[in-house]
């Protein structure tokens, strides 16, 4: 019995090692970040918002995340850090604000 407990505590490292996705597959960075200045701050912060709006809600309304009394700043914030977002941003960034690595 003592043997088997052994084997299964040493085993466990491995399963939770093997099973997390590389870093790289989490985040892509394709887009600029720069993730402690206080350009990207607004970006970063809105993740959490993008994952609310991204995949249903209208131009205007993801922008709003950014900032929600200029639009035109908020694009130009987003265009500047879009690295700083999960994937799905940086897709929606590119595609639909034609923002440029």
């Amino acid at each position: 019995m003592l043997r088997l407990s052994l084997l299964v505590i040493s085993f466990i490292p491995f399963l939770s090692a093997s099973a997390a996705p590389a870093p790289s597959a989490l985040v892509s960075r394709d887009g600029p970040c720069d993730a402690f200045s206080e350009t990207c701050r607004p970006v970063i912060q809105a993740n959490a918002c993008f994952a609310a709006f991204i995949r249903f809600g209208d131009k205007s309304t993801v922008l709003r995340c950014v900032d929600d009394q200029d639009e035109a700043r908020a694009e130009e914030l987003l265009c500047a850090c879009y690295g700083c977002a999960e994937t799905t941003v940086q897709d929606w960034a590119t595609g639909t604000l034609g923002c440029k690595a």
